[in-house]
């Protein structure tokens, strides 16, 4: 591929997930059943069974292909969506289920395939809140409205931020698996917690004809739960003026980070070739620098790095930087 194809590449892929992982399930409305990854029995509590009043309220049926993806697809789109949920997702949910790791584990093993294949290209090429996030920059962009720079000590807070989320989701989602909480109440009211909060529990079900329950007054918690969750929608937009702003908050891209530095697909950079211009700093829509100030290591991918290769497309040095997969070059600058 030639570097001044990627965004079109890239764009093309996006929307063809966005509308496989939207709206597929309007196409495709029966269950497939899988032997070589099959569904996980759901525990209790479900979210099948919360009324429509209730912040987990699930308006759409069993997803079709019931997989996990290490990006925001969502329980919450209507009709159920064409994959069952995001990693984060799987996590949580059969953490507070206690299911059985011989179960759980062809689902952990697919989601860890998924993420050494491709690190965090995944949020870059495929998540749908991504696209979403990168139509805000186009609008802003037809404004000719420049975007905000966070100081350091704001992307410090937010890279913090996500991962404890992260943490904090799976260490709740294991306390309130023990009885002392009782299967009702306060398990109830805090089961899957970080989709309470995530902005794809409510972006998502008007995108495809559906309200959400847009406020759960049930018990003290879910309503607390709710301004947090309101708090977070609003956040989003914040995408108009910070490009990609949810991709670092997001704990399922906290979570695919992991694997960035060991999965098969790196950027490369040769630094003989370096000048030093920051034209791959200045286009990053995450604000990584590692491209720019690394001088002596080849590969440069980093954690924070969403794939989206924008800057091997606007890199001016030939052959200064490229991306391989099982060191099998895709493409260069």
């Amino acid at each position: 591929m030639k570097a001044k194809r990627i965004t079109l590449a890239r764009r093309i892929v996006q929307l063809g997930m966005f509308m496989l992982i939207m709206y597929g399930a309007f196409i495709w409305t029966q269950p497939v059943d899988s032997a070589l990854v099959p569904r996980i029995p759901a525990g209790t509590p479900r979210t099948t069974q919360y009324a429509r009043d209730r912040i987990l309220w699930v308006s759409g049926q069993e997803s079709v292909v019931g997989l996990y993806l290490p990006v925001l697809a969502c329980r919450f789109v209507a009709r159920g969506g064409f994959f069952k949920s995001c990693s984060l997702h799987l996590l949580s949910e059969n953490i507070t289920w206690r299911t059985s790791l011989k179960i759980m584990l062809p689902q952990l093993f697919f989601v860890v395939l998924l993420c050494v294949l491709a690190g965090r290209f995944w949020c870059g090429w495929t998540c749908p809140l991504g696209v979403i996030q990168d139509a805000m920059t186009w609008v802003r962009q037809r404004f000719a409205r420049p975007p905000l720079t966070l100081s350091a000590s704001m992307k410090s807070f937010l890279f913090k931020t996500r991962h404890f989320l992260l943490f904090a989701t799976l260490v709740i989602s294991t306390l309130i698996a023990f009885p002392i909480l009782g299967r009702t109440g306060a398990n109830d009211s805090l089961f899957l917690i970080y989709c309470q909060l995530c902005p794809g529990r409510l972006v998502y079900p008007p995108l495809g004809g559906v309200n959400p329950c847009w406020y759960d007054t049930s018990s003290i918690i879910t309503t607390f739960l709710s301004g947090v969750g309101w708090f977070t929608f609003g956040s989003f937009f914040l995408g108009f003026l910070i490009p990609r702003f949810w991709c670092r908050v997001c704990a399922i891209g906290a979570l695919s980070s992991y694997f960035s530095r060991g999965a098969l697909i790196t950027l490369e950079k040769s630094n003989r070739k370096c000048t030093s211009c920051g034209a791959c700093r200045r286009c990053c829509p995450v604000d990584v620098e590692r491209v720019f100030r690394e001088k002596e290591k080849v590969v440069v991918t980093d954690p924070e790095c969403i794939g989206c290769l924008t800057c091997v497309e606007v890199c001016p040095e030939q052959d200064c930087l490229k991306v391989k997969w099982l060191g099998k070059q895709l493409v260069k600058s």
